[in-house]
């Protein structure tokens, strides 16, 4: 496991109230499942293994959703953090746009389960993706395309449009889907963790699998103080954990990013409540939250602990896009460490003897996650294969150390390829 050293000093942390710790697993206990993980994926295959009838237990190293799942930027939106042209070029159109609509399943859970339950998770809707040069073609192209090859509500901003709802010389053009949403994501989790409980599904906090072994039928499953057999184990570990299941640990590439929270502001620059984006290679994301205080994501990195001086970096990418903000001071800031695969789609499989993935949603929005847990329990709880769409991104090797290496070079040259691109089209960075 990743000794991984992120603060807790959250705005998220700060603005719920977790309750309880949850007890340690002592002794043997058995199940149909043993889920392993308890972010977003586990919990929404905890949840819906039980809400089918079936026996679940849910291992959690920390706490519910102390990883990425409780610490990313709460956006919610169709799509993968793969550019669906270049899936459709590995896998053909047809099957682009069926793996499209599972994501799409993604969204519609999250959506649903928050309404039905407590409303007020949600933030905001509309996502407002934004350009940082000039270049209307390519921004028609781009709405068009998912219009027609995906069925995807889509709008064109023209830079007076996009100026008037985020009001910055460094965006031009800019796209709206009107379907996504942004929410609080651990408000969400604990909201999905209470509901798995309440359906009978069985939750262990501070209990890291140290072992998965095969035991005749069942597999067996153990933490330091105890033990879980079950016919069927899912590894939902995400980056936290490389060495539980070698396929996917080996696949997956651990990948840091950060999150700043200001103080109240009164301001004038943005004047959306939808979510924002930029299409820098590398971007920055953003959104109001309560009391006018912002949310500011960006910058990618292999560094797992937090960098000195991280809130000041933060706001130095802040002002740098909105100037007129001035000083703002910088309440919460803090790291988000996610796995990548290398081909930048999520890693959902089994090895048809009772072992079960679903990771790798770093970069992918919090619908994959939902899509990841509900493929795990339809393939479960009734032999459904739609899973196997995902067959042809496979775990392939990520490199290990040297892939490390080469994500941060191809960082850094997707930043020198921003700049280019913004000096070509008569904007410098």
């Amino acid at each position: 496991m990743i000794d991984a050293k992120l603060s807790d000093n959250t705005w998220y942390e700060a603005t719920v109230d977790r309750g309880g710790l949850r007890p340690a697993l002592t002794g043997r206990v058995e199940a149909e499942a043993c889920v392993i993980g308890a972010g977003l994926a586990g919990l929404t295959t905890a949840l819906e293994l039980a809400r089918r009838g079936k026996s679940v237990v849910l291992l959690e190293g920390r706490r519910v959703a102390w990883g990425a799942s409780g610490r990313n930027g709460g956006f919610v939106s169709n799509g993968f953090a793969e550019g669906m042209g270049n899936v459709a070029k590995r896998v053909g159109l047809p099957a682009a746009q069926a793996l499209y609509q599972l994501s799409r399943h993604g969204t519609e859970f999250v959506r649903r389960e928050i309404a039905e339950t407590d409303p007020s998770i949600r933030m905001g809707d509309g996502w407002q993706g934004c350009i940082r040069y000039s270049n209307a073609a390519e921004k028609r192209a781009a709405v068009a395309e998912m219009t027609r090859d995906y069925d995807q509500p889509m709008e064109f901003f023209d830079v007076a449009e996009t100026r008037a709802r985020v009001n910055t010389k460094r965006y031009f053009q800019s796209s709206y889907d009107p379907t996504a949403f942004h929410m609080h994501p651990l408000r969400y989790a604990l909201m999905i963790a209470k509901k798995a409980e309440a359906a009978g599904a069985r939750i262990y906090e501070m209990s890291p699998a140290v072992s998965v072994e095969r035991q005749g039928a069942l597999w067996s499953v153990r933490t330091a103080t105890g033990e879980v057999r079950a016919p069927n184990v899912v590894y939902c570990v995400s980056s936290l954990d490389r060495t539980l299941h070698q396929p996917t640990g080996r696949a997956v590439l651990p990948v840091a990013t950060y999150v700043a929270v200001t103080e109240p502001l009164q301001q004038d620059v943005i004047r959306t409540r939808s979510a924002i984006s930029d299409t820098r290679r590398a971007g920055n994301y953003y959104r109001l939250v309560d009391e006018g205080r912002l949310l500011w994501g960006g910058a990618i990195t292999t560094r797992v602990s937090e960098p000195a001086r991280l809130a000041e970096r933060m706001k130095g990418d802040m002002v740098s896009v909105f100037p007129e903000l001035g000083n703002p001071r910088i309440d919460y800031a803090w790291a988000g460490l996610m796995g990548y695969a290398r081909h930048f789609m999520p890693l959902i499989g089994s090895d048809g003897q009772g072992q079960w993935w679903a990771t790798a949603f770093g970069g992918h929005g919090m619908n994959t996650t939902a899509m990841g847990g509900i493929l795990m329990a339809r393939a479960i709880g009734a032999k459904d294969d739609e899973y196997r769409r995902f067959a042809p991104y496979a775990p392939d090797w990520a490199g290990g150390p040297f892939g490390r290496v080469g994500v941060q070079a191809g960082y850094w040259y997707m930043q020198l390829k921003d700049r280019i691109d913004e000096r070509r089209y008569g904007k410098a960075a």
